[in-house]
């Protein structure tokens, strides 16, 4: 589970954290909630930047001056935050030109 914007959740303590991020998992899941299995917490305060629109136009499109080759990854133009989401989004897109 990746959670962004989860400062609320800087001071909670890990197995308090992953206690009640099971629960939500296994209520959609139909997993016990009570059966909490091997985890780990990771805490990165600096996983998303915050991209201003001067950021955001620094970031590269898939495109590149050879036909062989696109950029892929959260870091290139996607429309979204350097996220897990947009570096889906830039792996089908890459994918999707490779294809062309």
């Amino acid at each position: 589970m990746t959670i962004s914007d989860a400062d609320r959740y800087l001071d909670v303590p890990k197995e308090e954290l992953a206690a009640t991020l099971w629960r939500e998992v296994a209520a959609v899941t139909g997993h016990d909630p009570d059966v909490l299995p091997r985890h780990r917490i990771i805490r990165e305060k600096r996983a998303t930047f915050a991209a201003s629109p001067e950021q955001d136009a620094l970031r590269p499109s898939p495109e590149t001056a050879w036909r062989n080759l696109v950029l892929a990854g959260d870091w290139t133009q996607t429309g979204l935050p350097s996220t897990i989401e947009g570096a889906i989004r830039s792996g089908n897109r890459a994918a999707a030109l490779a294809m062309r």
